[in-house]
């Protein structure tokens, strides 16, 4: 694989993340919400501070993800590549989707922009 193809395909998956979590977020306000209209248990942020809450978790995720791309890149030290290893860090766990585009980026990132001594 040439080193354009990795990046590409970096790139790709740092958006469908940048895309899909915010949604995935904002969606689970909007189940919260009519939960609440339902019937349903009370959850703990309602109204207005519920909304702004996830906006801001979505706004910063977006953040992170456009810094993880510059830390994607980076050959230097962990002062320039934490945001891609927050990232990182942070898909592995959501098993298998996360997991897969986690493990996929660490392997990109090993193998074709290595951290140089």
């Amino acid at each position: 694989m040439k080193i354009q193809t990795a990046d590409t395909l970096a790139r790709i998956i740092l958006i469908v993340q940048a895309i899909l979590i915010p949604v995935l977020v904002l969606g689970s306000g909007l189940l919260m919400q009519q939960g609440l209209t339902e019937g349903g248990p009370a959850p703990a942020l309602t109204g207005p501070m519920l909304w702004g809450f996830l906006v801001l978790i979505s706004l910063a995720w977006i953040w992170l993800c456009r810094r993880a791309w510059s830390g994607y890149l980076s050959d230097g030290g962990m002062l320039r590549q934490w945001p891609f290893w927050v990232l990182v860090a942070v898909q592995l766990p959501s098993f298998p989707l996360g997991t897969l585009m986690g493990a996929g980026l660490i392997f990109l990132k090993i193998k074709f922009h290595p951290r140089r001594q």
